[in-house]
């Protein structure tokens, strides 16, 4: 039999395959069906070797030794839980984080697509006022749960870990989407210390509520006409009729004669000097439960920051 030699410069030299990576796909092989694992195992090495990671390109870049219609039915219309295998992966990574507090993301995207067949593909207003892109594009919505956590060296990164698609009708909304990502894993996370992060889209009472009811914390920026209140006195004569839930309305002025603290932190890939004042007060649309509320702006000499309010329940330091 013919020998084939692979003849490698001596300038290059090729890094080892980490063994943590065999351990995982060992795990989701056995997470798999038997007659899917090495269809799947193929896609996800050429997920990895692709730049982009969509299937296509993953189909493109290996050597596959299936037709085409062997991978799309294994993604399109096999019978394998997605699920399972995401509540694998989000073990995976528990795995790998030694730190006291977990971070998680919630936020949505648009996957631009050409063709208005693709499932769930619309018209939808793109936000981000990408001057490339015109204001409104067909798309599809994903609502997307991930992991925030720090390289070992370098800027800290968010790993996705499970992603819902925005149907085109229904009365499924994207609160909705985020409250179904969180239930779906957050009992791998039960004796842990979780910080939910969100924006103001997903800053609605009954969102934080049923957050707060699993133990996280959430921390996101809220509208800033939202009344704010400070707790009742209570060392008043008593009155006839109901307690007194909320004491006197937080104003302009009240923000004002708050001390300003001044600290310098990693903000968009580089240090920045961060002005912010705070307070404990009472939420009115999360029907009077105490917050933590931060007004904060960049201390830039050339340009002033817009101040911006952020709101999570208070953390016992």
């Amino acid at each position: 039999s013919a020998r084939v030699f692979s003849v490698i410069p001596a300038q290059q030299h090729l890094l080892p395959i980490p063994s943590e990576l065999c351990n995982w796909i060992t795990i989701f092989g056995e997470t798999l069906p038997p007659r899917i694992v090495r269809t799947c195992l193929e896609l996800l090495i050429g997920a990895m070797l692709s730049s982009s990671g969509f299937v296509t390109q993953a189909w493109l870049i290996i050597d596959t030794h299936k037709h085409w219609t062997s991978y799309y039915k294994c993604l399109q219309k096999g019978k394998w839980s997605w699920l399972k295998l995401a509540r694998t992966f989000v073990r995976i990574a528990l795995t790998q984080i030694n730190d006291d507090i977990i971070y998680l993301a919630i936020d949505d995207t648009l996957v631009l697509r050409s063709s208005a067949k693709a499932p769930a593909s619309k018209i939808h207003h793109q936000h981000g006022n990408k001057p490339n892109l015109a204001s409104y594009v067909l798309g599809q919505c994903w609502v997307t749960l991930a992991l925030v956590t720090a390289r070992a060296s370098g800027p800290n990164t968010a790993i996705p870990l499970l992603s819902r698609l925005m149907p085109n009708a229904g009365n499924s909304g994207k609160l909705r989407a985020a409250e179904v990502l969180i239930r779906s894993v957050f009992d791998l996370f039960l004796g842990k210390k979780v910080r939910l992060l969100m924006d103001s889209w997903y800053m609605r009472g009954d969102l934080i509520a049923a957050m707060l009811a699993q133990e996280m914390h959430v921390i996101g920026q809220i509208r800033i006409d939202t009344r704010l209140y400070f707790a009742p006195e209570k060392n008043i004569a008593v009155k006839r009729g109901r307690p007194a839930k909320y004491g006197a309305k937080f104003t302009r002025d009240n923000i004002d004669a708050l001390p300003i603290t001044e600290d310098v932190l990693p903000l968009y890939g580089k240090s920045q000097r961060v002005r912010y004042l705070s307070a404990v007060l009472l939420a009115r649309f999360l029907n009077a439960k105490p917050v933590h509320a931060v007004w904060s702006e960049f201390s830039d000499e050339k340009k002033v920051g817009e101040k911006c309010v952020y709101c999570y329940p208070p953390i016992q330091q």
